[in-house]
């Protein structure tokens, strides 16, 4: 029979009869995913108009007095009419023909309808030739649909890259390159004398781990909370939440995220009319005014991230807490009021989850202070402070003290107590299994909009502990009139600046620096004092060391100790995703870059740059935009020598041979490339 029309062949299917013995075999279980609505649907005007049309006939016109009962008559109604509407997404990945599927589905039929009318009349010419076209125009479309596709993503990725959207860049790349899959990822056990590998075994481990982790006993005493100077209190951030409060949160909320326990995601807020965020904001002002709020708003799932290093260790996973999206609106509310509060609290040197501020400016810090030092022929003592499970360990009393403490009112910390307190969490693992629910009694929610403005404020709480016991630092001298390389400017005695740099922070990350051994030694002893005080401890083990001699007065390694152990002193250090290194240049950072782009290269060779049907400037686009960001993370903190200029040229030249399909012998002129 020509049973093989649909894949291009001349082979024909040969069925025969036979008798044999079928042994059952198991199927595999897959892994179990909640269902998600789909969203994509309210991408056309008229499914939009649709929902908001059946949202207002579903929408409750009488509420209960009681928040739980309120929210759920609303979720109720919210859910129904999207089930109406938009329903449910079918499973897919994320690549181009599933993106087309129904047009290529409709081309293959055209195709499959034309082979068979031409194989019951093979000697007719003209059915023949009908089959021909068709067979063809499926292989045009496709291959144009693929390199819209390609096209598509790598001007997206583009554009976020060159928008610094750090986040939606990583997003979008792992999208292209496909999520690795593990199977059912096995766990060690506590003891660390067995592997746990079946799903119950391992939900249960994960239980154990976070609710542990997240249930840490810390005490901070009055005396320390003391020390935090009174701010004066900001009325205003009691106030009632208004309606246009609730709007313009609700429109910051992003799309294409994974909704909470109730399975509503933000964009049906976003699209759901005037109708809905009135229901939402009557909702919110009760809860704002009877200190009352339903268990959706503060409950969580939480997703297990893999950070590095061994997998079946439970301690490299980052949980992220899966929240309702109506309680991240409720939060985007506090967030945005506490959002003044927090500018005038955190220190200058604090860059972490800060407006206009990234890792690179943290970087080029830590670099400009090598050079500088060098230049000035003067040692750098740097220790990188590593706190163990820092989000994970706040002590919420001492943070509502502390926002009391900045001039937070009452009614503004009780809200925000209210989205913690008696807080029940769940753990879906990447095998798809959820633990039974367990309670948290610390930390703050990452995956919560308020979460990083809340540790911000939290860590920043270092400074008033340690003021007036640190050493002077690393002392600046700088000018920012006149010409920039006229160095005798800087001799002048009036019209200079004179600043100390003691630490660079970045949300936890503390790097400590000084000119002296003793200096850093008391510096470091009084950071951990502080950290202590507020309930945190460092992770000595990943604490480090980087000494940079000065160039004329060599001197040996210094002995840094914490808590009598002492610290490893290191040539190189990873900091932020850049390479420090004690011989303040490049080298290691090049060598690392390279070895990352080429990852990233080879990774997407198979899938995009092998593939002919695929235009080369397709190709280069995509090279462009996932590998070229790659290859020059934080390129403008480098001192760039010849040397270097070099490596990233051949790279780049081998790269694009082969997207040209050339062979590395054959020699073309560089000017062909650029």
């Amino acid at each position: 029979m020509t049973g093989t029309d649909d894949c291009w062949t001349d082979h024909r299917l040969i069925r025969s009869t036979m008798a044999i013995k079928i042994v059952p075999k198991r199927r595999l279980q897959g892994r179990k995913t909640r269902r998600k609505m789909n969203t994509q649907a309210l991408q056309e005007p008229s499914k939009r108009a649709l929902l908001q049309t059946t949202l207002k006939d579903h929408l409750p016109t009488e509420h209960p007095e009681n928040v739980e009962e309120h929210w759920n008559k609303l979720k109720t109604s919210i859910i129904t009419a999207c089930e109406e509407t938009i329903g449910y997404q079918t499973k897919k990945h994320q690549d181009w023909f599933d993106d087309n599927d129904k047009e290529i589905q409709q081309l293959i039929d055209n195709k499959r309808k034309a082979f068979q009318t031409w194989q019951r009349d093979t000697n007719c010419a003209a059915k023949k030739k009908i089959y021909a076209s068709a067979k063809a125009e499926v292989q045009r479309r496709t291959r144009e649909l693929k390199n819209i596709w390609w096209t598509k993503k790598a001007e997206e990725i583009q554009h976020l890259a060159d928008t610094h959207d750090a986040q939606g860049f990583f997003k979008a790349t792992k999208i292209i390159y496909r999520p690795r899959n593990h199977g059912i990822q096995p766990l060690r056990s506590s003891d660390g004398t067995k592997i746990l590998k079946d799903k119950t075994s391992i939900a249960l481990h994960w239980k154990e781990h976070y609710q542990n982790l997240l249930n840490c006993s810390s005490n901070v005493a009055e005396e320390t909370l003391s020390q935090i100077p009174q701010q004066q209190t900001r009325d205003e951030l009691a106030a009632l939440p208004s309606l246009e409060e609730v709007s313009n949160a609700i429109s910051q909320q992003k799309n294409n995220k994974a909704s909470g326990p109730d399975g509503i995601p933000a964009e049906i807020f976003k699209e759901g009319g005037p109708e809905l965020t009135q229901q939402l904001h009557q909702l919110i002002e009760k809860v704002w005014m009877t200190e009352k709020i339903p268990a959706d708003f503060k409950d969580a799932t939480i997703i297990t991230l893999f950070k590095k290093g061994d997998r079946t260790d439970c301690g490299n996973y980052r949980g992220i807490s899966l929240l309702t999206s109506a309680g991240k609106i409720l939060a985007r509310i506090l967030a945005n009021r506490l959002l003044p509060v927090s500018e005038d609290t955190l220190p200058e040197s604090q860059n972490g989850f800060c407006p206009s501020r990234g890792t690179v400016d943290m970087i080029f810090t830590a670099r400009q202070l090598q050079e500088k030092c060098r230049e000035q022929n003067q040692p750098l003592y740097m220790a990188f402070i590593d706190l163990a499970k820092a989000f994970d360990t706040v002590n919420r009393s001492a943070l509502w003290t502390i926002l009391q403490k900045i001039g937070c009112p009452d009614k503004f910390v009780n809200i925000l107590r209210l989205l913690h307190d008696d807080m029940m969490a769940t753990v879906l693992d990447s095998n798809g299994s959820q633990s039974d629910p367990f309670k948290v009694e610390s930390c703050v929610k990452q995956g919560c909009v308020i979460a990083p403005t809340l540790f911000s404020i939290f860590i920043a709480m270092i400074l008033h502990l340690v003021d007036g016991k640190l050493p002077t630092g690393v002392e600046i001298i700088y000018r920012t009139d006149g010409k920039l390389f006229n160095l005798s400017r800087l001799r002048a005695k009036t019209k200079v600046t004179t600043t100390s740099v003691i630490e660079l922070q970045y949300a936890d990350d503390n790097v400590v620096c000084a000119h002296s051994e003793e200096d850093l030694q008391a510096t470091l002893n009084t950071f951990a004092e502080a950290y202590e005080k507020l309930g945190l401890s460092l992770n000595i083990e990943k604490t480090k060391v980087l000494f940079q001699q000065a160039p004329a007065n060599p001197s040996a390694k210094p002995g840094i100790q914490l808590n009598g152990v002492t610290l490893e002193n290191v040539d190189h250090f990873r900091y932020l995703g850049s390479h420090l290194s004690t011989k303040v240049n490049i080298d290691t950072e090049i060598q690392h870059r390279l070895s990352s782009a080429s990852a990233a290269f080879f990774r997407m060779k198979q899938r995009v740059f092998d593939d002919r049907d695929i235009r080369r400037d397709t190709k280069v686009l995509v090279y462009k935009a996932i590998v070229l960001p790659t290859l020059l993370y934080a390129c403008e903190t480098w001192t760039v020598y010849r040397r270097h200029t070099k490596l990233l040229e051949r790279f780049h030249q081998r790269c694009l041979r082969k997207i040209r399909s050339r062979p590395e012998s054959l020699r073309v002129r560089r000017a062909a490339y650029k």
